[in-house]
């Protein structure tokens, strides 16, 4: 009787718990952040739904030669744009938002049904869903992520399913054929690495048939059981697969060879994007190959790594003891959880933005450290020992809580404890790449210039938040470079800086009118013109009025003295008049600002070719080449140098 009442008690506090999830998530979903993916992979969505509507004949959305987005299924963008242009919604992104926290909630709920099976305690189940919610490279993507956050729905559904048809061998039901199909269907109809799942499933169906000869004999010997597998089997390969494609024109164009070759587009992605890693700036095909492990020890809550200590040592010391079904599925579900990560590492796949791009592991890692946690409490261990480690465990959680309630809507911007927090990664390591700062600070701007015209610059695409203030007009500008733009205000992302800048300051411009934190942090910062003598004197000089411009920046950098930009047009006038004496001036003055911006390498460079010293010339362009193998500007002037030499 006493079972009983804790399992329906259990059940409950389970259910409320995805009640409570379900209302936070709605309550959030309307103040999260758009973030810069979503100007990406929005638009791209409205041009396949376009592809639908016009019968095939708006061709847009099979044409990304710079974006690869023909290569992604994207079906929950796909769904968000249908809805909103169906149902002609002014909100677009509101409702993305609430399509995004949907999809987190079914993660939440399949996730915590993993650990349910392999527990039989709905107790786990909760405290799976609670982990997650306190998990904020998880949550904190929950709302504007739907690449990968859908993926990691579809993915625990597939792990889920798998398990439940894998139980009700000899005879699985049609249902759970139909479900498991869908699942796989689903995550595929996101990104086309889903198609794992089939190797998952023929894995586990081998594995187990294996370790239970007499399920097989069954199968084999019993002829209607047979047809009946074999057809379940076709069922789930047929709706995995072909249901999986139906909202993604590039694939229907050819079924078998066009989802392949985005598989393989996917596992070498050609984009390569600069990060912020261990305090250097690397191109993302530069990356160590423990980039992700690294990214995974320093951005994950200590409790999780705790539970996960719980869980293997639990695993080991009972593996004998254990009945050989359930340790047959928690090693599934080990598997799916490491399998992923070791294949990236071993082929050398391209990722980037910290755990993003395998961020549907996340939610295992929830799984197996509440699994872990759940086997401590059910254990002979001795009574203090386990309040203990119940304190401490929980003691752990509300560390990631209080920042995610702090920091909201940049709460994804998470590093533990263990590896120095939040304060030792700024600057060593990628920040607000999703430029969630941007929001609070574009709030206030919009406050502060009320009904004035004004233009405002941004070194990201989020132009989405003044598109309904008539006033401000957007100009996109990186930040290095904002003297060659013309604005009034301008609005910028402490994003893609080199780390030299960031400790040192030198990146910080007197025009800074207030800078917007995180964690203590600088995330944004908003800048205000005095004068817009830096762009009269760039356009005049662009235009060939050289001595009015040079006047003009000369006196720009008397009231932002740490614009290297404009050291850098200074040196190119001096330069241009053979005035060599101030042209090393001005080259030095940049390098003590950015020692590692390419456009001084360059000019270097150059002038080192003009007086025919053609090989400090050339070790200057290897300098600069090591620290930017990318930069495309000095490709002719290398050829050139390197044509002197031979």
């Amino acid at each position: 009787m006493n079972k009983k009442i804790d399992i329906l008690s259990a059940r409950n506090v389970f259910f409320a718990t995805l009640l409570f999830a379900a209302v936070v998530l709605a309550f959030l979903a309307p103040k999260a952040a758009v973030n810069v993916d979503e100007q990406l992979h929005y638009p791209q969505a409205k041009r396949v739904v376009n592809w639908y509507f016009t019968g095939g004949r708006d061709v847009s959305s099979l044409d990304t030669p710079v974006t690869n987005l023909k290569y992604y299924g994207q079906s929950v963008d796909n769904i968000t744009a249908l809805v909103n242009r169906v149902f002609h919604v002014e909100d677009e992104f509101l409702i993305r938002h609430y399509f995004g926290a949907l999809f987190f909630w079914l993660l939440l709920l399949f996730a915590s049904m993993i650990g349910y099976q392999l527990t039989g305690s709905f107790w786990a189940a909760t405290l799976t869903v609670v982990s997650m919610l306190v998990m904020p490279r998880l949550f904190g993507q929950a709302f504007g992520n739907l690449k990968d956050i859908p993926f990691a729905t579809g993915y625990a559904a597939g792990v889920f399913m798998i398990i439940r048809f894998v139980k009700e061998l000899p005879e699985p039901k049609w249902s759970s054929a139909i479900w498991l199909g869908a699942s796989i269907a689903f995550t595929c109809s996101v990104r086309i690495g889903g198609l794992i799942l089939f190797a998952y499933l023929g894995l586990a169906l081998v594995t187990y048939i294996i370790s239970k000869p007499f399920f097989l004999k069954y199968i084999v010997s019993t002829k209607l059981c047979f047809v009946r597998f074999l057809g379940q089997v076709l069922v789930i390969v047929f709706i995995g697969y072909f249901f999986g494609l139906l909202f993604w024109p590039f694939a229907l164009q050819d079924v078998f060879h066009n989802p392949l070759e985005s598989l393989s587009v996917m596992e070498h992605y050609k984009v390569s994007i600069r990060q912020i890693f261990e305090g250097g700036l690397l191109w993302s095909t530069q990356l160590p190959w423990y980039y992700f492990p690294k990214w995974l020890a320093i951005s994950t809550p200590e409790f999780i790594f705790l539970g996960l200590i719980f869980y293997t040592v639990f695993l080991v010391k009972n593996r004998l003891k254990q009945n050989n079904k359930q340790l047959f599925f928690e090693l599934f579900v080990v598997f799916a959880l490491l399998f992923p990560i070791v294949y990236v590492l071993v082929i050398g796949s391209n990722l980037y933005s910290g755990v993003r791009q395998m961020l549907f592991v996340l939610p295992l890692f929830a799984v197996l450290s509440a699994v872990g946690f759940i086997k401590l409490l059910q254990s002979k261990t001795i009574k203090p020992v386990k309040i203990a480690a119940v304190f401490f465990y929980f003691i752990l959680m509300v560390l990631p809580f209080k920042q995610q309630a702090a920091t909201f809507p940049a709460d994804y911007i998470y590093f533990n404890t263990i590896s120095g927090g939040n304060k030792k990664a700024w600057s060593n390591y990628e920040y607000d790449y999703y430029f969630h700062g941007i929001k609070e600070s574009s709030e206030y701007l919009i406050k502060l210039v009320g009904d004035k015209d004004v233009t405002v610059a941004c070194n990201c695409n989020l132009s989405n938040y003044f598109e309904d203030v008539s006033n401000i007009k957007y100009r996109y500008s990186r930040y290095l470079e904002r003297s060659s733009v013309d604005w009034d205000y301008g609005l910028f992302g402490v994003n893609y800086i080199h780390p030299f800048q960031l400790k040192n300051k030198t990146w910080q411009s007197a025009q800074i009118i207030k800078t917007f934190y995180h964690e203590g942090n600088p995330i944004s910062v908003l800048l205000k013109r005095s004068d817009k003598n830096d762009f009269k004197g760039i356009s005049e000089i662009d235009s060939g009025n050289i001595e009015k411009g040079e006047q003009l920046i000369k006196e720009a950098i008397q009231s932002d003295p740490n614009n290297v930009w404009l050291f850098v047009y200074l040196a190119k006038v001096c330069f241009e008049k053979n005035n060599f004496e101030e042209f090393d001036g001005f080259l030095k003055k940049g390098f003590e600002l950015h020692p590692f911006y390419e456009p001084l390498y360059l000019l270097k460079a150059q002038k080192l070719f003009d007086d025919k010293k053609y090989n400090e010339s050339l070790e200057t362009l290897q300098s600069l080449i090591e620290i930017n193998p990318r930069y495309r500007n000095a490709a002719p002037l290398l050829k050139a140098v390197k044509d002197k030499l031979k």
